[in-house]
């Protein structure tokens, strides 16, 4: 659980830190936002493989701590947070 609770936290303050990322280009108010930070997609991106829990689909590399696509199958903190608590009612 503190892992997750850190991954949440570094989550937060990548999102508060892109301010140095804006767009310079203007932005479609009808374009749709993604991600902790609620931005437009740009840059590279990774899904959660559990969209139909996960309350965003798409998040950008940097908000949520990569530098490249994972390997396999890649949760964002909320699902990993609700997977680990599945798993940890199991045992």
């Amino acid at each position: 659980m503190a892992a997750a609770a850190a991954e949440t936290e570094v989550a937060a303050a990548a999102a508060a830190n892109l301010t140095g990322m804006e767009l310079d280009l203007p932005v479609d108010p009808n374009e749709p936002t993604y991600c902790f930070c609620n931005q437009v997609s740009f840059g590279e991106m990774v899904a959660c493989n559990n969209p139909d829990q996960s309350k965003i689909d798409w998040f950008h590399f940097g908000c949520v701590g990569l530098k490249e696509q994972p390997k396999g199958k890649w949760y964002c903190s909320d699902c990993a947070a609700a997977k680990n608590s599945c798993k940890a009612d199991d045992a």
